[in-house]
């Protein structure tokens, strides 16, 4: 796993458990959605998450944190902490 963007959309998953391409868009809003799309595909390539497509019409697919996924809760807070440390000691 890497590129930018990629702790956020992280993030999103632990805070959510599961989401739709739609509500992640909207509560990232400043990804372009190559990047959304590039960090899904890359996300589920690691076994981060999974991949659900819903029948019915019109087509949609549900994007579920898998275990392996969630073993990431730590590393993403652990990141969470040190920047919100560093923006507060900037001041």
């Amino acid at each position: 796993m890497s590129g930018r963007w990629t702790p956020l959309v992280v993030r999103e998953f632990l805070r959510r458990g599961q989401a739709t391409y739609s509500e992640l868009s909207a509560a990232l809003p400043t990804l372009s959605d190559k990047v959304l799309s590039d960090r899904l595909a890359q996300l589920t390539g690691a076994g981060v998450i999974e991949r659900h497509r819903i029948p019915g019409w019109p087509p949609r697919v549900r994007y579920i944190l898998t275990n392996q996924g969630r073993a990431l809760e730590p590393v993403v807070r652990s990141m969470w902490e040190w920047g919100t440390a560093r923006r507060d000691a900037l001041g």
